[in-house]
Order: structure tokens, then sequence, then C-alpha cells
């Protein structure tokens, strides 16, 4: 998503003449849209589908009105913000910097947000109760991996999900398995 914020700021470097007029206009439209065609189907519902998701069923209507109004206050928030923001920084200035806070919120994500996906209510349970730490740990090690899988191309397995004492969390199968029995699956 950054990446379509920088270059809608950026198309904004384009002269605003005549003979400029078109491609000025064509690649600020194509960023907003390539922006929202990411924003949609990605980070868009998250908040609500994680809330859905994480949230044991005796709160989670409380947890889901807590995200939604998170939501929405941030989209109060910016839409607020954004004349002051383009005023002060420029308009390249001000689409440079929410794209900085959408690298910022990546790395939040991938640190500080476990996977829910596929996961029972159960398993839910045991993936909040791996500490924070061990799942930024976790995160961080995954940058590596995606760089080497998806960059290099290199054909390797990824790194089991959470290792917490003598309980090994798989990514594959969430299932609880003693570090022999880890071992004998190798």
């Amino acid at each position: 998503m950054s990446i379509f914020l920088f270059f809608t700021g950026f198309s904004f470097f384009i002269p605003d003449d005549p003979s400029h007029h078109a491609a000025r206009i064509a690649c600020i439209a194509t960023g907003i849209y390539l922006f929202g065609m990411v924003y949609s189907p990605g980070e868009g519902p998250v908040p609500f589908t994680y809330s859905a998701e994480a949230y044991p069923l005796y709160i989670r209507s409380y947890g889901m009105s807590l995200a939604t109004s998170t939501t929405w206050f941030f989209n109060f928030l910016l839409s607020i913000t954004w004349p002051s923001i383009q005023t002060a920084f420029t308009t390249q200035g001000a689409f440079g910097w929410y794209a900085g806070w959408n690298i910022v919120g990546f790395f939040l994500v991938l640190f500080f947000l476990p996977e829910t996906k596929g996961k029972t209510l159960e398993e839910l349970d045991q993936v909040f109760s791996v500490p924070t730490r061990v799942h930024a740990a976790y995160g961080a090690r995954q940058i590596p991996y995606f760089f080497r899988r998806y960059i290099l191309r290199q054909d390797i397995q990824p790194e089991k999900l959470y290792k917490q004492d003598d309980v090994i969390y798989t990514d594959t199968a969430f299932q609880r398995e003693t570090e022999a029995e880890s071992e004998k699956r190798v």
C-alpha cells in the first residue's frame, strides 16, 4: 500500500501544464486506484475479521464494537487532518507521511499480531497464550525467510510457528506436540 501512496505522491511532481496534464491525472488516478485495489481485499477488512476471530464469545460483541469504533475514529482523524497535513507538508509530503505510516503499520502487524487464520476457538486460546516477545521474535525471523523464499526463489520450508517450553505449535496443523514427536516426524 505504501508503494502506491508514494507513487501517487510522486505523481504530483509531474508539471501541471497542458502538455503534461493528462499524464499527471492518469498517474494520480492510477496510484489511488491501485491503493484501493490493495487496501480493499487486504488491510481494509482486517480489523473486522481479526476481531471476529480473536475475541472469546462472551465479549465478542464488545470487541467488535471496539474494532469498529477504532477504525471509524482513525478514518475520521485521517479525514480531518488531511487538509492541514497537505498544507504543512505539500501534497507529495502528505502522501509520503501516510505511506511512511503504512510501513510502520506493516512492521507492527508483523511483530505483534499473531496469525489466526484457520484456527478453532480453542486453538486461538493457545495462540494468544504465547507471549508477545515470542511472537515478535518469530515475526522478525520471517523477514529473511520471505526474502530467501520469494526474492531469491529458494525452496526452503518455513520455521515452525511457535516453540514454547516442550510444546511446538506448528503452522500447518495447529496442534500440540512434544519435541520428541516433532523430531520423529522429521
